[in-house]
């Protein structure tokens, strides 16, 4: 049983409060990295890439619409100037003249085709340029907003931190103060509870934060100055004092 001066289990007080601070830090903490606009700004964020990735795609078909019938348009432009010098050389027979003149007329209806289809190809290549443009500028301003949602982020956590590690000096300072088999009890007692120490103010414990039984704070009465007490309710050590009796 651990026997300890009131003096001494009101240092407990002091070690009490950082530990509570330190808790309050962490829930603080928790509090951020789970913050619901660091989710929002992470998901707005992956919608503009994928749509700005997706425009592209689009772009890149477009463009390869329009080179493919580029090079469709120059193949059948090469057939009708081969066949176009043929016919001017006049060398081959009349049927075959006469089956060239046919050829470069189907040639140049094909190619006519190809120039109107190219014109559509390009419009809408010039039409996929401009939403990939958008679509990577809707990015760009995602990314920013992110970073700027994260970097308020980060720098609650940095003052977070700054005040836990004030706090944790602190408490290992005062619990230096404390006599090692009174802490060890409060060390103890706050791995199971989630606190340590608190006071039986008025007949309340601060622990519980209920008024204790009559016959429970009568024992806690008789009990000796020098004696260390536990709330029956939370099981904490009670700090007592006439004051607050």
């Amino acid at each position: 049983m651990v026997i300890a001066a009131p003096e001494e289990q009101f240092k407990l007080l002091a070690v009490q409060a950082q530990a509570s601070r330190l808790r309050q830090l962490a829930r603080q903490r928790q509090e951020i990295l789970k913050d619901p606009a660091l989710t929002a700004a992470a998901e707005h964020l992956a919608a503009a890439r994928a749509a700005a990735e997706e425009a592209a795609g689009m772009r890149a078909e477009a463009d390869a619409a329009v080179e493919a019938l580029e090079a469709q348009a120059s193949t059948v432009a090469a057939h009708i100037k081969k066949d176009e010098a043929q016919l001017i050389a006049g060398q081959a027979g009349a049927g075959t003249l006469q089956g060239l003149q046919r050829e470069i007329e189907s040639l140049t209806a094909k190619a006519s085709e190809l120039e109107d289809a190219e014109i559509e190809a390009l419009d809408a290549a010039e039409a996929a340029a401009i939403v990939e443009a958008e679509a990577r500028a809707a990015a760009e301003a995602s990314e920013a907003a992110n970073e700027e949602v994260r970097a308020d982020a980060r720098a609650r956590l940095a003052a977070v931190d700054a005040e836990a590690a004030t706090a944790q000096a602190e408490r290992e300072a005062a619990a230096a103060l404390v006599q090692p088999d009174l802490l060890a009890l409060f060390e103890a007692t706050l791995e199971r509870r989630g606190a340590g120490a608190a006071r039986l103010f008025h007949g309340t414990s601060e622990g519980s934060g209920l008024a204790l039984a009559p016959g429970d704070l009568a024992d806690i009465k008789r009990a000796a100055p020098d004696a260390v007490v536990l709330c029956p309710d939370s099981g904490v050590i009670l700090v007592r004092s006439p004051e607050w009796m």
